[in-house]
């Protein structure tokens, strides 16, 4: 009966080892070594498991028969030799002993040697004054051998574990691995290999639990759940029983009794009654075990409220981890704030700045590339990530030495990371529970929830860092602003006293300068000699051209200071301007250059100051000469404006200035109307007062813009480019009233009195 009971046995577990190969061999990613030892193993249990049902059936009989009867020997053996890397493997230990298959086949190569008899033994051997049959010798020989790679496997077990801050779920499970295996080795070397192999398929099959599953659950709430459920099942056959039994004796004294009733009646009772009272006996078990039940409805919605209107860093990671604290029993947590930046060569990275929440540690802050392991699971996972993972995946064996040393000084067991609109923003690091229990599935799945509502608040506290920061900033630009704006007014202030000073302190030695040589160049003797008289022309041209720039810094002065005093009176624009050009005609005729003035003739005559409106144009005609090249063309139009409500209440005149010259940038339209701007390199001007591209001081546009802003009017440029090669040309507008402000006043004032009168 036996026999034939383990044979059923035998082929049952050897399909049960094949299907956990195929297992072990589909979930292999998350560690493929293991797995690989494993699956070795599983066929080797499996092949053995049948080799043993063979030699029970007598299907092996072709062996010698000592070799036959250690079968079962040999495979407890070399599954020892295999179970000892396999430990290895599972356990990570820092060196992978494959010398160990060598040592394994070499013992094992010894054992069936002796076993064949190809080495003579005595029958019995003589130790001391005892007689020991070959047979029990042989029997130790084979369980010291065993016994070595078993004990090498427990050590490696115990170390692992006394190495590690916290007991491991994988350890522990391990531990319960290695216990089945050797009290199964132990049924088989003492001859129950029913018994035996039981014990080693449940010790393997929970191997292949361990390498298949990613996250294990604790052993010490499982088994609390397994006691749990064991006395409610006790309990509920007891009542049930006593109330099966009541029923049957009331049925038995009460014949009156029809059975369909009495069955209603128990199954009420058993519903209202007894479901209650072992429902409270349930409870009150897992209170003494310590496995009380906490309904997270209650304090999801209470963290939702408590984290609405939170806007600092430090009060939601106290309110967060003292969430989880309170429903967990969390020891210590942290929660980071993660922003992505980019490097100057344009790779990026993960900046985290922590915040402590509870516990003693500080958070350092860390800095993780985009293409480190962690960065890639919190980004694209979507899932916490406890410390075992870490351990024990093999994609986090690539994780840089700094980030490595970072998570070991954080000694969190599981990070929670938070997405808002699928970016990650933020990482809840939680450390071990007090009561040392591993987070479960139900327990990660919550932090994933709180991580999920915190996600609203760490934006909104992200947000307000930023607007902090972003008005700090502005805060800081404005005092640099206004620092610049009051240097810049100090230096344009004191170039405005400078150039009033200079222009002023310059008139008297030029003006002495200029008279005497001009007695010089009245002198009989002097003149008659050319020498004498070339040299004072040079110095008489010299003192007229100072004369001009001196004479332009006053002006620039007099329109800085607000100082400029027009003496308003009727003008012709046409007869002012032709006179302008008549000063400079020797110019526009030595450069080759072709001047139209047109529709200037039917204008009306504009109030205004005559002087003043003659450097206008003298500044924008010999511009334009300047900057057209030989052989170019000045034009110099104008026509009326409509009376508007703004700037031209009685209309107005616009003359417009354009030539066939190199043209000027747009970026610079406004700028070359400031005091001193010169286009172009200074270094690569000519000199001279009308050659192309000649240089000067840079204020005649100032003083033609000041001038004409003094009259009310407005003056701007327009040109498509700058391009010497094509020279696209520019056109200066000026539009001046044809009566000032005072002037329409004093006309309102005469209308009026004419009218009272």
């Amino acid at each position: 009966m036996k026999l034939s009971l383990f044979i059923v046995f035998a082929l049952i577990g050897s399909i049960v080892y094949l299907l956990s190969l195929v297992l072990v061999l589909r979930r292999r990613e998350h560690n493929p070594q293991a797995a690989r030892v494993l699956a070795i193993y599983l066929g080797l249990s499996g092949l053995f498991l049948l080799l043993q049902a063979g030699a029970e059936q007598g299907w092996l009989d072709f062996l010698a028969s000592e070799i036959l009867k250690q079968i079962p020997a040999y495979g407890v053996f070399v599954l020892a030799v295999m179970f000892l890397l396999l430990t290895q493997a599972i356990l990570r230990a820092q060196k992978f002993g494959w010398a160990w298959l060598g040592v394994g086949a070499a013992c094992l190569a010894g054992l069936i040697v002796m076993d064949a008899g190809v080495i003579a033994l005595p029958a019995t051997f003589r130790i001391g004054g005892w007689s020991v049959d070959a047979s029990i010798l042989k029997l130790g020989l084979h369980i010291a051998v065993w016994a070595v790679f078993m004990v090498f496997a427990t050590l490696l077990t115990v170390r692992i574990l006394r190495r590690t801050s916290r007991f491991y779920t994988a350890v522990s499970y391990w531990s319960l691995v290695l216990l089945s295996t050797v009290l199964g080795a132990g049924l088989i070397f003492a001859g129950n290999l029913l018994i035996g192999n039981i014990l080693c398929l449940t010790g393997t099959l929970l191997a292949a639990y361990v390498i298949a599953m990613p996250r294990l659950p604790s052993i010490g709430h499982l088994m609390r759940r397994g006691f749990s459920f064991l006395v409610y099942a006790l309990l509920a056959i007891v009542l049930y029983t006593i109330c099966l039994v009541a029923a049957q004796i009331i049925l038995r004294n009460r014949s009156d009794l029809s059975p369909a009733v009495a069955g209603l009646a128990m199954a009420a009772f058993l519903v209202f009654i007894f479901n209650p009272i072992l429902g409270r006996v349930q409870t009150n078990v897992n209170e003494w075990l310590g496995a009380t039940y906490k309904d997270p409805t209650q304090m999801l919605r209470q963290y939702s409220q408590s984290i609405t209107n939170i806007l600092d860093l430090q009060l939601l990671a106290t309110v967060a981890v003292g969430t989880a604290s309170e429903f967990l029993e969390v020891q210590r947590g942290l929660l980071f704030l993660v922003e992505h930046e980019k490097e100057g060569d344009g790779k990026g990275f993960f900046q985290l700045r922590g915040v402590r929440g509870m516990g003693e540690i500080n958070p350092e802050p860390s800095v993780l590339s985009d293409d480190s392991p962690l960065v890639a699971f919190f980004r694209y996972e979507y899932r916490p990530l406890t410390r075992a993972e870490l351990e024990y995946q093999p994609r986090f064996r690539e994780i840089a030495p700094a980030e490595r040393t970072w998570l070991d000084n954080l000694g969190m067991e599981v990070l929670v990371p938070v997405y808002a609109k699928n970016d990650w923003i933020g990482l809840l690091a939680l450390g071990p529970r007090a009561s040392g229990a591993e987070y479960s599935e139900q327990d990660l799945a919550l932090l994933s929830t709180i991580a999920d509502q915190t996600a609203v608040a760490l934006e909104n506290t992200r947000l307000v860092e930023g607007l902090v920061r972003l008005n700090n900033d502005f805060r800081r630009a404005y005092t640099a602003l206004d620092q610049a704006n009051r240097h810049l007014e100090r230096l344009d202030r004191t170039k405005s006293d400078f150039i009033s000073i200079a222009s002023h302190e310059l008139r008297t030695p030029l003006t002495l300068i200029s008279g005497s040589s001009q007695m010089l160049l009245d002198d009989p003797s002097l003149n008659d000699n050319s020498y004498y008289r070339q040299l004072l022309s040079k110095i008489y041209n010299g003192t007229v051209r100072l004369h001009e720039i001196v004479d332009s810094m006053l002006d620039m002065a007099k329109i800085d200071t607000r100082a400029l005093e027009l003496e308003t009176q009727p003008i012709s624009l046409d007869e002012l301007i032709r006179a302008v050009f008549v000063e400079l005609k020797q110019a526009s005729t030595d450069r080759k250059q072709t001047v139209e003035i047109k529709d200037l003739e039917e204008l009306p005559n504009i109030a205004a100051d005559m002087e003043a409106l003659r450097k206008v144009f003298h500044h924008l005609i010999i511009n334009a000469v300047k900057y057209t090249p030989d052989g170019g063309k000045i034009t110099i139009s104008g026509h009326l404006v409509e009376p508007n409500l703004t700037d031209l209440p009685r209309g107005g005149i616009e003359v417009v200035v354009s030539d066939t010259g190199i043209g000027i940038d747009p970026r610079y339209h406004e700028l070359i109307f400031a005091k001193f701007y010169q286009t172009g390199e200074l270094a690569l001007h000519s000199t001279g007062k009308t050659k192309f591209k000649g240089g000067g001081p840079g204020l005649g546009l100032a003083i033609a813009r000041g001038i004409v802003e003094a009259h009310h009017g407005r003056i701007w440029v327009e040109s498509p480019g700058y391009d010497e090669v094509n020279c696209p040309g520019s056109q200066f507008h000026v539009v001046l009233p044809l009566r000032q402000t005072e002037g329409i006043q004093a006309e309102r004032a005469a209308a009026f009195q004419n009218q009272a009168s």
